[in-house]
C-alpha cells in the first residue's frame, strides 16, 4: 500500500513539473511567431558583393565612412560601396605577414589560418592618414597608409601593434578614435592574460589599466566602444570578481574613462584615473528573476524610445544590446534597451568594495564628497588628485547599482531552437501609418537568420511583434554584422559573415497582395495605400491589433479564417513538441501503473503461495532422483537460512529469560526519557 501511495506521489509530481514549464516557457516568449518567413529566394532587391574566391576571406564590418564601408579581411582591407556593394578597387590594401613570422605562429600550435595577419583596426589620424592594425601572425602590427596620386594607399611607417590590435583573430576586442587619439580595449599578450583598456595618441602619451588586477579586469570579452561627450564607454563581459564566494560566473558590464585622463603623476602614473565600470541587467522579471548575463554586441547609441510613442520628440539617448545564458546553462538569448542617462546616474551612486578578501563586498560611500568631486565627475587635470583619493579610485572601481534595462524586462526573449542571436542594428524612431514611431530592432542569429522586432505596446508593458525572419544565408554561417544604409533615396540592410556580404531590403511590403495581410504584417514600415502595400507612412495601417476596419468587413472575415486555418495547420513549436512528449510520457506511466495494480489485485492469495511443504520437498525429491550418481545432491540454501535463522531467535529469546549473560538474571532496563518535541524545526 505505501508502495502505492509513493508511485501516485510522484505521478503527481512529474505533472506539477510540466505544469510548470508550460507556466514559465511563456517567460520566454515561446508563442511569439513571426508574421513573415522568407527564404533567401524570396527576396527581391538583394545585392551580393561576390569579393573572392578560395578559401574564407573572414569578413568583419570595421570602419564605415560616408557612403562606404571598411572590411577588415584575411590579408587584406576592402573598401564596398555602400550603395552597391562594388568594391573601390583602387583602395584596397594588400598585407600579408613575413614567411617567417608565420613559420614562428605555427610552431606556437597555431593554425595556417591564424598564423596570418587578419585586419582588426581601421581608422583616420588628425591628419588624415590611413591607420590600420593587423593580428600579423599573432605578432600585431601597425601600418600608416597615405593616398598617392593615382590614388592608390602607400604605406608611410609601420610599428608595434601591442595593445592596439589583438593578437588572435577570433579575440573579441574594441576601440574608439577620437580627439586624436585611439582608445582600445584588447589583450597585450600571447597568451591573453594580461587584458587591457588602452589609449595611446600615436606613441607620446599612454595609459591603461592596472595590470593583473582581478578587481579592475577579470578575463574580459570586449563587445562594443562608444564616444560620448567628455568620455569613452566600452561594453564587455567577465568573471564577476564580486559573486566568485557564490561560485564563478560571468556579468555584463559597461566601463568609462575620461577623454582627457593623463593618470597620476607619481602614484598610478600611466594609470587610468577615471576608470569605473557597472553591471548590465538584462533580466526576465518575476519574483527570482532570470539573468541574461552574457552580452554579445549592442546596437549603435542613438535617439530612440523603446516603446512606441506618437510623439517626434520622445525620445531619448539610448543603446540596445544582445544577451545571452551560458553555453551549460538553459540556452536562449535576449534583446534588452537601455538608456545612457540611467548609466550615467548609476556611475553617481555609491561603489562596492570589501574591506578584505574574507569580506563580503558591501556599499562604499564616496569619501571626504566636500573636499573632492565624485569620481564619475571628468577632472580638469588628473596630474592634481590627492594621493588618498587615488588609493580609493584604484580600490574601488566597481560601482554598487546595476544599470536597469529599460523597462524592467528583454525586448524579446527566446530559448535557443532555432539559433541564438549575435548582432543587432536599430532603426531608429520610424513613422509608422498609424501615427505613432517605433525602434525597428534587427537582429542577426548563429544559423545565417535575420529577426525583424518591434515593440508595439503603448504603455509601460512590453509587447514583442517579430515583424519578419528571414533565412538570409545558409544555416552554417554566422551572422556577424548588420548595418542599415539610408542615402539617395535607397534603403536596405547590409547582412555580413566571415563568408560573405549582401544587402536586403528593410521591409517586404510588395510580398502582400491585400489591405488585411498588409495590416496584418504590422510593419512600421509598411501601409497599405494606393490598392497595394507599399513602404508608407500614409496609408492604412494598425500596428496594436493588426487589423483594420478600413480594410473592409468580407477581407477581415476572409482574413480571421486564413488565421485560423493557418493556426489549425501549422506545426507544433518546440516547447509544445517537448511538452507534448512529458505529458504522453506521464500518461503512459498512469496506464501502466494501473494496469499492474489491477493484474496484481486479481491474483488470490492462494496462488501466490499454493505450493506447500511437501510439494517443494517433493519437487526437490523429485528433481534429485534425475541427478547422477557424481553429481551433488540438491541443497534449498533459502530453506536452510530460514530454519537457522528461526533457531539464532529462538535461543537469543532463551538467553534473555534465562539471564545468563546479564548480571542480574533478567533483561537489561532502561528508563524511558520524556522528550519534548518542539513546535517548529530550525534547520
Amino acid at each position: 500500500m505505501e508502495r502505492n501511495k509513493f508511485c501516485v506521489m510522484k505521478i503527481l509530481s512529474l505533472l506539477t513539473t510540466v505544469l510548470l514549464m508550460v507556466k514559465t516557457s511563456h517567460s520566454w516568449q515561446t508563442d511569439v511567431q513571426a508574421n513573415l518567413h522568407l527564404q533567401f529566394s524570396d527576396l527581391q532587391g538583394v545585392q551580393v558583393y561576390r569579393g573572392e574566391s578560395g578559401n574564407a576571406p573572414h569578413y568583419k564590418l570595421i570602419q564605415v565612412e560616408k557612403d562606404s564601408m571598411l572590411l577588415g579581411a584575411r590579408n587584406k582591407m576592402y573598401n564596398i560601396s555602400m550603395a552597391t556593394l562594388e568594391e573601390n578597387v583602387l583602395e584596397r590594401i594588400e598585407w600579408e605577414p613575413r614567411e617567417f613570422d608565420k613559420k614562428v605562429c605555427e610552431t606556437k600550435m597555431k593554425t595556417k589560418e591564424e598564423c596570418q595577419n587578419h585586419i582588426r583596426v581601421i581608422g583616420k589620424k588628425p591628419s588624415g592618414e590611413l591607420y590600420v592594425c593587423g593580428t600579423n601572425a599573432f605578432k600585431p602590427k601597425c601600418r600608416t597608409y597615405v593616398k598617392s596620386e593615382e590614388m592608390t594607399y602607400v604605406m608611410k611607417a609601420e610599428e608595434k601593434g601591442i595593445g592596439h590590435c589583438a593578437f588572435d583573430p577570433s579575440h573579441n576586442s574594441t576601440y574608439v578614435f577620437s580627439d586624436g587619439k585611439l582608445f582600445s580595449a584588447t589583450v597585450s599578450d600571447f597568451s591573453e592574460r594580461d587584458p587591457l583598456i588602452f589609449s595611446t595618441d600615436y606613441g607620446r602619451n599612454i595609459l591603461r589599466t592596472e595590470q593583473h588586477d582581478s578587481k579592475w579586469l577579470n578575463d574580459p570579452n570586449f563587445v562594443s566602444s562608444f564616444d560620448i561627450k567628455d568620455k569613452i564607454y566600452f561594453f564587455f563581459r567577465e568573471t564577476a570578481v564580486e559573486h566568485i564566494n557564490c561560485g564563478k560566473t560571468v556579468f555584463s558590464r559597461v566601463a568609462r574613462v575620461c577623454k582627457n585622463d593623463r593618470g597620476g603623476q607619481i602614484m598610478m602614473k600611466n594609470i587610468w584615473t577615471s576608470f569605473f565600470k557597472a553591471r548590465l541587467n538584462c533580466s526576465i522579471p518575476g519574483e527570482y528573476p532570470y539573468y541574461l548575463d552574457e552580452i554579445q554586441s549592442t546596437s549603435e547609441m542613438g535617439q530612440g524610445n523603446y516603446m512606441s510613442t506618437d510623439r517626434s520628440d520622445n525620445r531619448t539617448d539610448m543603446f540596445y544590446a544582445v544577451f545571452r545564458t551560458p553555453e551549460n546553462s538553459i540556452q536562449g538569448s535576449a534583446v534588452c534597451a537601455f538608456k545612457l542617462s540611467d548609466i550615467e546616474k548609476t556611475f553617481k551612486g555609491k561603489f562596492k568594495g570589501q574591506e578584505s578578501t574574507y569580506h563580503n563586498w558591501l556599499p562604499v560611500s564616496h569619501p571626504k564628497p566636500d573636499r573632492n568631486p565624485h569620481p564619475s565627475t571628468c577632472v580638469n587635470d588628473s596630474y592634481q588628485i590627492s594621493e588618498p583619493m587615488l588609493n580609493f579610485i584604484k580600490s574601488h572601481t566597481l560601482m554598487d547599482e546595476a544599470v536597469p534595462s529599460a523597462g524592467g524586462s528583454p525586448i524579446i526573449a527566446l530559448p535557443t531552437f532555432k539559433g541564438r542571436m549575435t548582432q543587432i542594428a536599430v532603426d531608429w524612431q520610424v513613422h509608422a501609418g498609424d501615427g505613432r514611431y517605433y525602434d525597428v530592432i534587427f537582429v542577426g542569429t548563429d544559423n545565417g537568420r535575420v529577426i525583424k522586432v518591434i515593440n508595439k505596446g503603448h504603455g509601460s508593458k512590453v509587447e514583442t511583434v517579430v515583424v519578419e525572419d528571414i533565412q538570409v544565408f545558409p544555416e552554417e554561417y554566422v551572422v556577424t554584422g548588420l548595418k542599415i544604409y539610408r542615402a539617395n533615396g535607397k534603403e536596405k540592410l547590409i547582412v555580413v559573415s566571415k563568408e560573405k556580404v549582401i544587402s536586403v531590403p528593410l521591409h517586404q511590403c510588395e510580398h502582400q497582395d491585400s489591405c488585411s495581410s498588409c495590416v496584418r504584417l504590422q510593419d512600421p514600415y509598411c501601409s497599405w495605400v494606393d490598392d497595394k502595400c507599399a513602404a508608407s507612412d500614409r496609408g492604412i495601417q494598425s500596428i496594436l491589433s493588426g487589423t483594420h476596419s478600413a480594410c473592409g468587413p468580407e477581407e477581415v472575415k476572409a482574413a480571421s479564417a486564413q488565421e485560423v486555418r493557418s493556426s489549425s495547420e501549422s506545426s507544433l513549436s518546440v516547447a509544445e513538441t517537448a511538452i507534448a512528449i512529458v505529458v504522453s510520457i506521464v500518461v503512459s506511466s498512469i496506464l501502466s501503473f494501473l494496469a499492474g495494480y489491477w493484474v496484481r489485485s486479481c491474483r488470490s492469495e492462494p496462488q501466490e503461495n499454493q505450493l506447500t511443504n511437501e510439494e517443494i520437498y517433493g519437487s526437490l525429491q523429485k528433481n534429485h532422483n534425475k541427478l547422477k550418481d557424481n553429481e551433488p545432491r540438491y541443497v534449498n540454501h533459502a530453506q536452510l537460512e530460514r530454519n537457522n535463522s528461526q533457531k539464532q531467535l529462538n535461543l537469543i529469546v532463551t538467553n534473555i529469560q534465562k539471564g545468563s549473560n546479564l548480571p542480574n538474571g533478567s533483561a537489561l532496563q532502561k528508563p524511558v526519557l520524556n522528550i519534548p518535541v518542539p513546535d517548529k524545526t530550525y534547520v
